[in-house]
C-alpha cells in the first residue's frame, strides 16, 4: 500500500478499536470496510496484536488484558480491579482472573494461543464462569461487575477498601464510580454483602487508611474522625479521641523529613502523633491497634 493508504487503513482500524474498547474480531474490521489482507498487513506492521486466531487488540492493551482475550474471556475480579487502579492484596495477584462464558467449548492456554488446556493445566489462570449480567465488549469486566466478583476473592476489609477507592474523588479529578453505579452495585451484591456498603468511606485516600479505619471500628476504638484538620497547614488521616492523631503512611506520599517537622509543630500544640507504615497496617494490624489503644489509655488521665 502507498503511504496514504496505510494512513487510511490505520485510521479505520483505530476507529474499530475505539468503538470496541481495544478488542475486536476480524469480522468487525471487515464490517468497517477493511479487507482481510489489510488487517493482516496491519498485524505484520505491529499496528495490531493478535492474541488468538480471529481476534485483534490494541498493542497498548495491558498484557493481562491480552492474555484474557487469548484464553477466551474477559479480565475480571482481582486482575480487573488492579487494572482499574483499585487496591488488591499482593497475594491475590498470583493468578490471572478471567471471566469465561459458560458455553466455552475449549479453553486456550494464556501463554500459547495454539494450545488448548485440559482440567488442571494452566494454573496461572483462575477462571470465573459467567453469570449473565448483560453482554460486555472489550477486554475486561465493567467496574461494577468487577467489584461484585471481587467480593468473592478478597477479604472483606480489602473489598471495602476497593469500594472506597472507586468512590474517592481526587483533587481536580472525578471518581471512578458515581451514585448510580453504587446503587447498581448494591442491587447486584448478594444480600449478605449489602450491609458492608455502610462501612464505605469515600474520603479515604489510600487502602491503608481504609484498612486502619476498619480495624479501629472492629476494635471499638472511638470516636474516630477521618481527615481531621488540627492546624490550618496540616490535615491528619484520623483524630482518635480528643488529642491523638493517627497517620497511615504510604511510602509514595510521604517525605520523612517533612513529616518530622510537621509532627514537632503539632506536638508543640499539644497533639500526640502516631504514624504507621503500609507494612505495619497490612501485615501487623493487631499490633498497630494495640499501640493506638495504649496511647489512648495513656492520654485519659491528662484529659480528665
Amino acid at each position: 500500500m502507498h503511504t496514504e493508504d496505510w494512513h487510511v487503513a490505520e485510521g479505520m482500524a483505530l476507529e474499530v478499536l475505539r468503538a470496541n474498547d481495544g478488542v475486536a474480531k476480524l469480522a468487525t474490521f471487515l464490517a468497517a470496510g477493511l479487507s482481510e489482507s489489510q488487517v493482516a498487513a496491519l498485524f505484520r506492521r505491529r499496528f495490531l496484536h493478535r492474541p488468538r486466531s480471529g481476534w485483534y487488540v490494541d498493542p497498548a492493551l495491558p498484557w493481562q488484558g491480552k492474555r484474557a482475550v487469548r484464553v477466551g474471556g474477559l479480565l475480571s475480579c482481582v486482575s480487573a480491579g488492579d487494572s482499574f487502579g483499585l487496591p488488591v492484596p499482593v497475594e491475590a495477584r498470583r493468578h490471572l482472573h478471567v471471566l469465561m462464558p459458560r458455553n466455552a467449548p475449549r479453553v486456550r492456554h494464556n501463554r500459547d494461543r495454539r494450545h488448548y488446556v485440559v482440567p488442571g493445566e494452566d494454573t496461572e489462570v483462575l477462571r470465573h464462569w459467567s453469570v449473565e449480567r448483560g453482554t460486555r465488549k472489550g477486554w475486561r469486566t465493567g467496574l461494577v461487575e468487577t467489584l461484585v466478583d471481587l467480593a468473592d476473592c478478597v477479604p472483606l476489609d480489602w473489598w471495602i477498601a476497593a469500594v472506597d477507592a472507586a468512590l474517592y474523588k481526587p483533587r481536580g479529578g472525578g471518581a471512578l464510580m458515581n451514585e448510580s453505579d453504587l446503587q447498581r452495585l448494591r442491587e447486584l451484591l448478594p444480600p449478605a454483602m449489602r450491609a458492608a456498603l455502610d462501612l464505605v468511606d469515600p474520603a479515604a485516600e489510600s487502602c491503608i487508611e481504609s484498612l486502619l479505619r476498619l480495624g479501629m471500628v472492629r476494635r471499638g476504638i472511638d470516636p474516630v474522625v477521618s481527615q481531621f484538620v488540627p492546624h490550618p497547614a496540616y490535615r491528619a488521616d484520623f483524630l482518635v479521641g480528643s488529642r491523638l492523631l493517627v497517620e497511615a503512611d504510604g511510602a509514595a506520599f510521604h517525605d520523612p523529613e517533612a513529616d518530622r517537622i510537621r509532627d514537632a509543630i503539632l506536638s508543640d500544640l499539644g497533639w500526640i502523633v502516631l504514624r504507621f507504615s503500609y507494612v505495619e497496617i497490612v501485615f501487623f494490624l493487631d499490633s498497630v491497634l494495640d499501640r493506638i489503644e495504649a496511647a489512648l489509655a495513656a492520654l485519659r488521665p491528662s484529659v480528665l
